[in-house]
């Protein structure tokens, strides 16, 4: 899980710089959390193409373009229900939220991949 990487906007930052600030960290995803610290979005790599696609404007609000329906895993989540959720959903980045909905850090699968590769035998 990556806490020091975790990228987070409030939901009225402009699309265009959310952008700017995942190309400037170099990460997939920026997670958009309320004033309280509470999530309530998640805004991907893939809502970028989708956006530059469809000719959306990018000086509108983030919060018009996030996923609103949040997939979260917790604390206590094995990596395998973490992949499986992975799976089942088609996501690459999930959220880590504590009991009281707060994000703690996020999950790719990228790391699902490093976990597994490094803790198994290869030719």
């Amino acid at each position: 899980m990556k806490r020091d990487e975790l990228l987070t906007v409030k939901p009225d930052e402009l699309t265009i710089n959310a952008i700017r600030k995942m190309k400037e960290r170099n990460v997939g995803s920026v997670l958009v959390v309320s004033e309280e610290g509470k999530l309530v979005g998640i805004f991907t790599e893939r809502d970028v193409l989708r956006l530059i696609a469809e000719g959306k404007p990018l000086d509108k609000p983030i919060s018009e373009y996030m996923s609103k329906k949040l997939i979260t895993a917790s604390l206590t989540d094995s990596l395998s229900k973490v992949a499986s959720i992975m799976v089942e959903k088609w996501i690459r980045h999930l959220p880590v939220v504590d009991e009281r909905g707060k994000v703690v850090g996020i999950i790719s699968i990228r790391d699902v991949l490093r976990y597994i590769v490094s803790s198994s035998e290869f030719p």
